[in-house]
Parts: C-alpha cells; sequence; structure tokens
C-alpha cells in the first residue's frame, strides 16, 4: 500500500512539468502495449494500444517505466521499451484518394483523402502505418502509399471528410452558368442535373470541395465553391436547359477508351448483355446511385454511372444530323501505371506466374507499390505487373 501511494505522489509531482514541456512523438513497437494507472506491472489496467499507434512521450520515471499520452487517448505508465522514436522528416504521398485515419485500423474513421503529391510531416514512422500531420490534419497513413522523394502532384486536392448531419440550406450560384449536380464526388462521375443560379438547395453534408445535397427528389454532390448561405440576385441572363428526370441521352465514356459492359442486373454480379462502345449514344430509361437503367439499339440492361456523360467524351465531335452516333473507337495502346496493393481484410495478396490457380510465387503487404504494364486479354480481372524486372500476374481488385 506505501508503494502505490509513493507512485502516486509521483503521478501528482509530475503533471505539471509534463504539460509545459514541448511535444516529442513515439511509436508502440509491440503488438499490444498496455497502459497503466501506476508504474508497476500489476497496477490497474487503463487501455491497450496497437503496434504502430502514437503517442506523446512526457517524462521517464525509472528505468523500466514512463509516463505517457496516446494520442486522442489515455495518459498513464507504459514500459519504456515498447515505445520508439525516430526524428520527424517530410514525405509524399504516391497515389490520389489516400485515406488518412484516425486509428490504426483498416477500418478506422477518415480524416480525408490525400492527393498524389501531398507533402507530409511524418511524426512517427511504423512497420504498416505512419503518424502523419497533412494539410486536412493528423491522422495515420499506411506508409507504402509515402515516399520520401518529392512525387509529382495529380493537381487533385486533398479532401477532408465531410461532415455529417449539416443540414442547412444553401444557393447554386455561378452567374448565368448552370452547375452540375452529380452521382459522386468526382468531375468524372455522372451528372444527375444541372442547376441555375438561386436554385435553394439542402446541404446534407460538407467537405473542403464537395458537399453532398438534395433538391427536390435528387441527391448528390456538388462542389462546394458553386454554394452559397446567402441567397443570390436572380440573373436575368439564360441558363443552359436542365436535363429532364426521365428519360434521357447521354453517352459513353471511360479512362481507357474502350467499351463498358452492360450487365442484366445492378451489379457485377450479372452477366454482360452487350458491350457499349466509347462514345456512343445511349438512353438513360432509369438513373440511380451508382448504376443506371439504359438502352442501345433496342436493348435494355445496368450500366455503372461513372461512365455515363451527358456530353460526347474526348475525343468525338458533336455528330452531324444523320450521322452515326454509334462510332467505333480507335484502339488505345495500354499505359503502363503505378498501383498500390490493397486487401479489404489486411491480409497478404498472391502474385502468381500465370493467372487463375498457378502457384503464387510471392505475397505482397498491403500498401506495396507495383507497376502494371498490361491485361490478360481473356480475363479483364487479371493484370499483368513488373517486380523486380519480371512480370506477374495479380486480380485487379487488389490493386488501387
Amino acid at each position: 500500500m506505501k508503494k502505490r501511494v509513493v507512485a502516486l505522489v509521483l503521478v501528482l509531482l509530475m503533471l505539471v512539468p509534463a504539460i509545459a514541456s514541448a511535444v516529442t512523438y513515439y511509436r508502440v513497437n509491440t503488438s499490444s502495449l498496455v497502459v497503466r494507472m501506476l508504474p508497476e506491472d500489476d497496477a490497474t489496467k487503463l487501455a491497450s494500444y496497437s503496434l504502430d499507434s502514437a503517442l506523446k512521450y512526457t517524462k521517464k520515471i525509472d528505468s523500466k517505466w514512463s509516463y505517457v499520452e496516446f494520442i486522442g487517448g489515455k495518459e498513464g505508465y507504459v514500459q519504456t521499451k515498447y515505445i520508439s522514436k525516430i526524428k520527424s522528416y517530410s514525405a509524399w504521398v504516391t497515389n490520389d484518394d489516400t485515406p488518412i485515419r484516425e486509428g490504426v485500423a483498416y477500418n478506422s474513421t477518415e480524416v480525408g483523402r490525400l492527393a498524389r503529391g501531398a507533402k507530409v510531416t511524418v511524426l512517427t514512422h511504423g512497420k504498416k502505418y505512419d503518424y502523419v500531420k497533412s494539410s486536412i490534419g493528423y491522422g495515420y497513413v499506411m506508409n507504402g502509399w509515402l515516399s520520401k522523394k518529392k512525387v509529382k502532384a495529380s493537381g487533385n486536392a486533398s479532401v477532408p471528410a465531410f461532415k455529417p448531419n449539416a443540414n442547412y440550406t444553401a444557393y447554386v450560384t455561378n452567374g448565368s452558368r448552370v452547375v452540375n449536380m452529380r452521382a459522386e464526388p468526382s468531375t468524372k462521375s455522372a451528372i444527375i442535373m444541372y442547376y441555375p443560379t438561386g436554385t435553394e438547395v439542402n446541404v446534407i453534408s460538407h467537405g473542403a470541395d464537395w458537399d453532398y445535397i438534395q433538391v427536390g427528389s435528387n441527391k448528390g454532390y456538388m462542389m462546394t465553391r458553386f454554394l452559397t448561405t446567402a441567397k443570390p440576385a436572380p440573373t436575368d441572363a439564360p441558363v443552359t436547359p436542365t436535363p429532364k428526370p426521365g428519360a434521357y441521352t447521354a453517352y459513353v465514356t471511360s479512362d481507357n477508351g474502350k467499351s463498358v459492359n452492360v450487365r442484366k442486373g445492378p451489379g457485377t454480379g450479372h452477366s454482360v448483355i452487350f458491350k457499349a462502345p466509347y462514345g456512343s449514344e445511349i438512353k438513360v430509361l432509369e438513373h440511380n446511385s451508382k448504376w443506371d437503367k439504359i438502352e442501345q439499339n433496342g436493348k435494355t440492361g445496368y450500366m455503372q454511372n461513372k461512365f455515363i456523360t451527358l456530353s460526347l467524351p474526348s475525343g468525338y465531335a458533336t455528330p452531324a444530323p444523320g450521322a452515326d452516333t454509334n462510332p467505333k473507337p480507335t484502339a488505345t495502346p495500354f499505359q503502363p501505371y503505378t498501383a498500390t496493393v490493397t486487401c479489404p481484410e489486411g491480409e497478404k495478396v498472391n502474385v502468381r506466374s500465370k493467372p487463375y490457380k498457378s502457384s503464387a510465387v510471392m505475397r505482397l503487404d498491403p500498401g506495396t507499390t507495383v507497376q502494371v504494364v498490361g491485361t490478360y486479354p481473356k480475363d479483364k480481372a487479371w493484370v499483368k505487373v513488373k517486380i523486380d524486372g519480371k512480370e506477374y500476374y495479380m486480380k485487379k481488385e487488389f490493386l488501387k
């Protein structure tokens, strides 16, 4: 009992200098680190933290114990040998849409998404996760998505997570031009509707670059710079006509210029009925959040609306009256690109010498960067990757 009282006095004496000292970041270097109320092996357990969790080092008590403060969590005593410090350094994000999270877990709450080329300060470097300071806040990033060498920026912006339940009224503002409402927060996403300046909207969730909004029965995303809480003055200038909420004409688009699958039902598990060529005209019969029901040449089916645009895609001019509205796309050579290994369960991913049932030649950790150099003609679910100068195959679903 006397030993516990003495230890408690030490706690009280340490609190003031600990708060006043400069922040020094450490990381957990063991699979599970226990935080205790007192610097004793049998003291009350306050919490436990996983490998790579970040903490603020406050003061060393003796050769075995240190008093620490975990990021957004508990303060208490831990064994010093289970925490490590590194010197902070600058790093750059290697992929667009890289998640930065509140914790060291795949399903941890997102702080936001970082763009390729975004510069961060690495405060702790771990086995799998780094704790970083970024333009949109502090959080954990898988260190396979970070490089000490400067990465060329993609031109996209890092976006903080949406603020849920915003629920306030705003107005569209863009002079005489209409503003797009899209199915996803991306300029490449399908357009749901156009709205002119002065349209009243309800903001459901607010983000740095995109807001999730509702106008009437339509819900979608609109860029925040085109929304204001102050009702704009009416304009007499003409605006682009808005598409009707019913069936409307649209066109097929894709990043690689290839045809897009039209399926029997709204999901990749449904069989492919036919392929709609890049740039070809379709009729959207029913618009939904991800899959649209479409018609082309008398056949109906479902297509992901990220491949649907209301204007002719790049490489196609507006067709003249009577012209063929279903031109054949020009073959586009495959452009190699860099991708990152990903797995929702956090497990390693197989790399094979051939697609399908060939033996795995290696297993890659999530976050590993590979070069994608081609596709497998017989099955687009597989891609060819180059690792250490040799070519192998991987499932495309495990690359981001």
